[in-house]
């Protein structure tokens, strides 16, 4: 199949038009969408990936097959043997884009013998296409409603089957829209929720020949109704869900970036990093739609430098925070600040000491203790020299914050940078 500049061999496997024989500079292949031909294998090079086939049809019936497809080696160039020349070619794509048989089916014989002949022969021969009228195919329309939850999301569609009654035969239809991506069927919940509806209208067309679905079309108000800003509202509403999701017990470990925050439970089958946010992004997006007590000191931490080797890094219990890693002048230094909470906590650890990931797993045993019993036990346990004496450790209350008088957060900056060494 071509589609948007690439050359597809599956719904999910494709390499660029570039990287193929296609005539990329008398044609503009990002507008060609949905062309299917059908091709033979002449050779295969293991070594390079490079495919060499010819094509034996222009305008295929029946491309049921297609979403079976599944190459058995990595295809990294194609050629075709008997590829048109770039003027016929163009004729073809846009015949086969007005809709196939529905134009001229003796064009479509005329066009379709090009190849034919350039793969027995070597070289097309001159051949006007005629256009003379042919009987148009049987059409059959339909409207029907889809479960969302029983099609699925492609790159730029939702395809889904389709029982047709009155040929008693199952159609495979496909409605379109850029903006759908492979990775919304782990968020189809959410679409549902924006959208307010469980299922979608479809308006489709069923052409017949012979008494066999040759193709079919299909479109629907309630999928051309996702755009960008509905995606940008599920988004938003994921993060924020995140965010203020309790977790409780099962979890092992206490430092996460964001792919692995994305795979915790906090959304039953609702799993992974779709949008891939960072984790400067998933803070940032917090700071602007939800309400924060301590806004400013995550602003101030969030403009800091990550020191070198190391990236924010999420916590979950006892409430969702954020972890800042900035190096000084002798030492590296760990921030935990808690989301709405009352206070800064600093671990710090010479520089020339171990490797950033057992320093984070020293933090990580740091934070476990917290957890387990709690910010004030751990602060008068680290005082009373019983716990973590291998760490220089800190806490900066957030003062006065909602003080008319005193600014209190330039006095925890203020103390916040005194540490900074």
């Amino acid at each position: 199949m071509l589609n948007k500049n690439r050359v597809c061999f599956s719904e999910v496997l494709s390499i660029p038009a570039s990287a193929s024989n296609l005539p990329g500079k008398e044609i503009d292949f990002g507008k060609v969408r949905d062309v299917y031909w059908v091709v033979e294998q002449l050779s295969f090079d293991k070594s390079t990936g490079k495919l060499l086939v010819n094509i034996i049809d222009l305008f295929p019936r029946n491309i049921a097959g297609f979403a079976d497809q599944s190459p058995k080696y990595p295809v990294n160039e194609i050629q075709f043997a008997n590829l048109p020349k770039p003027t016929e070619l163009k004729q073809c794509l846009d015949y086969f884009n007005k809709g196939m048989g529905l134009v001229d089916k003796a064009q479509e014989d005329a066009l379709s013998d090009i190849v034919k002949e350039k793969s027995t022969a070597g070289r097309p021969q001159s051949k006007n296409p005629l256009f003379r009228s042919a009987p148009e195919s049987d059409k059959i329309s339909l409207n029907f409603s889809v479960n969302l939850k029983d099609a699925q999301i492609k790159l730029g569609y939702v395809v889904f089957e389709r029982n047709v009654p009155s040929l008693r035969q199952l159609a495979r239809f496909k409605v379109e829209n850029d903006f759908l991506l492979p990775e919304f069927e782990l968020i189809k919940s959410y679409l549902i929720k924006a959208l307010g509806t469980k299922k979608f209208d479809v308006r489709a067309t069923v052409f017949v020949e012979k008494g066999e679905i040759t193709a079919t079309k299909a479109q629907s108000d309630i999928i051309n109704r996702i755009n960008e800003d509905l995606i940008e509202s599920i988004k938003n509403e994921r993060t924020l869900k995140l965010a203020a999701t309790s977790f409780k017990g099962g979890i092992d470990k206490q430092l996460f970036t964001s792919e692995e925050i994305f795979d915790m439970p906090f959304d039953e089958g609702e799993k992974g990093n779709v949008f891939d946010q960072s984790e400067e992004e998933i803070l940032r997006l917090i700071l602007e739609k939800a309400k924060v007590r301590n806004r400013k000191q995550l602003e101030y931490l969030s403009g800091l430098e990550q020191a070198r080797g190391t990236r924010l890094k999420f916590t979950l219990h006892p409430f969702f925070g954020f972890l800042f890693a900035v190096e000084g002048e002798r030492m590296i230094h760990f921030i935990w600040e808690l989301l709405n909470s009352h206070a800064t906590y600093i671990w710090s650890l010479d520089k020339g000491g171990d490797e950033i990931k057992l320093q984070y797993r020293r933090i990580e045993d740091a934070i476990n203790l917290v957890r387990n019993s709690g910010r004030d036990n751990y602060k008068r346990a680290y005082h009373d020299s019983h716990i973590d004496q291998d760490l220089v450790f800190n806490v900066i209350k957030h003062e006065d914050v909602n003080s008319p008088f005193v600014e209190g957060f330039a006095k925890w900056r203020h103390r916040l940078n005194e540490l900074l060494v």
